[in-house]
């Protein structure tokens, strides 16, 4: 029988993406679907890579205008060209794009990374075309919101995270809707080296740095604390990590640049303490799971230090993997960096917990189970 084709379509993520290559697309590959993963890159290029058909696009960029309606255009030729069964958009950029999808008669699934109207509503989205004064990031926010429902009634569903404060943020706005959650592989996150509270604090933060992930605090904090914070990821805007350079405590980072999965399995391996301290904005201190890179630090055995919201101080109520702060106050993140070295037996039984947790519950295997049986159902619907 022939393979059901799918094609994921992800313009601005790069194209190793954890949740979308390694743990969306790989998953559907080995599940027996013939995926196809259509992006941008540095040079246009055509490989298969672990199963899964890689195509990536490549536009110089001009200006933001111009490339947002370039890169629709060149995504949906590719797409069209791939003639897939189902495709599945990761931006809301591609909104227009599965539209037109649509109209050709295809199956059609939206993945929302973030709650992107209310990000963009609180005026902290990183998707940014100009400089846009708060009050009226608060009208596109809410336009988007209803251009999303609209496009979201006819798609076929809707792939989400989490709720929101107990509510789904999609109830009511569109057909179908499945939760997701960015969890690790246990095959790729596991621990070789014994973790070493002799030395002094290697606290690891992995992501997106942004101001509102608490980034500024966070240095501060483990310069106090006579640390060194293993940062990896993208600066985003890219003037944030010039105003970061200029402080004083800044000699505490050891920047990683943007790594890939193994890159980042070895920072874990190197650190004894993992961070996840955003700041209480948008949809951090809403949303009904803990950021993906708490899950990574729980899968290396690391305690984690995590920003006080309810879903986190509830978490952690129930798994006891780590300590909740502050994520404004980088005197209590510092001293919470120094009980933890000084209390060496809690921070490894914290790291202990955290990883057993990762092991019964909160895996990617578990979730790429629910991702696959989705993709058979809305298949069955459809005939």
């Amino acid at each position: 029988m022939k393979a059901i084709k799918i094609c994921h379509l992800a313009s601005r993520h790069k194209m190793n993406d954890m949740r979308i290559f390694e743990k969306e697309c790989k998953s559907l590959a080995k599940g027996g679907f013939d995926v196809t993963l259509i992006g941008f890159g540095d040079e246009p290029k055509t490989e298969t890579i672990d199963g899964v058909h890689c195509i990536s696009l490549y536009y110089p960029i001009k200006n933001n205008l111009e490339l947002l309606r370039k890169r629709n255009k060149m995504s949906l030729e590719a797409a069209l060209q791939v003639d897939a069964d189902i495709y599945h958009l990761h931006e809301p950029e591609l909104l227009p794009v599965g539209m037109k999808l649509k109209r050709k008669g295809k199956i059609v699934i939206f993945d929302s990374h973030e709650y992107y109207g209310w990000q963009l509503r609180d005026n902290i989205h990183k998707i940014k075309i100009i400089k846009t004064p708060a009050f009226l990031m608060k009208v596109i926010g809410n336009l988007y919101m209803r251009y999303e429902k609209r496009v979201c009634m006819k798609l076929d569903a809707v792939v989400q995270v989490c709720t929101m404060n107990g509510v789904d943020y999609f109830e009511n706005r569109c057909r179908k809707t499945l939760f997701i959650r960015n969890l690790p592989n246990l095959s790729d996150y596991t621990r070789k080296t014994a973790i070493d509270f002799g030395k002094a604090p290697s606290i690891a933060m992995i992501g997106g740095i942004t101001k509102e992930r608490g980034i500024t605090q966070l240095v501060k904090a483990t310069y106090q604390a006579g640390g060194r914070l293993l940062l990896a990821g993208a600066f985003s805007p890219k003037s944030y990590e010039s105003e970061l350079n200029e402080m004083r405590e800044y000699t505490c980072v050891d920047y990683k640049g943007f790594l890939d999965k193994n890159g980042m399995v070895a920072l874990l391996e190197e650190a004894n303490i993992g961070a996840s301290t955003l700041l209480n904005v948008g949809q951090y201190d809403k949303i009904d799971t803990l950021p993906t890179k708490v899950y990574d630090y729980m899968s290396m055995e690391l305690p984690v230090i995590l920003s006080n919201t309810t879903f986190a101080k509830k978490m952690n109520e129930q798994y006891h993997f780590g300590i909740c702060v502050n994520p404004d106050d980088p005197e209590e993140i510092s001293t919470t960096i120094t009980w933890l070295k000084e209390h060496p037996e809690q921070a490894l039984e914290f790291g202990k917990n955290g990883r057993k947790a990762i092991e019964k519950e909160f895996n990617w295997e578990k979730e790429s189970e629910k991702l696959v049986a989705f993709y058979n159902q809305l298949l069955a619907d459809s005939h």
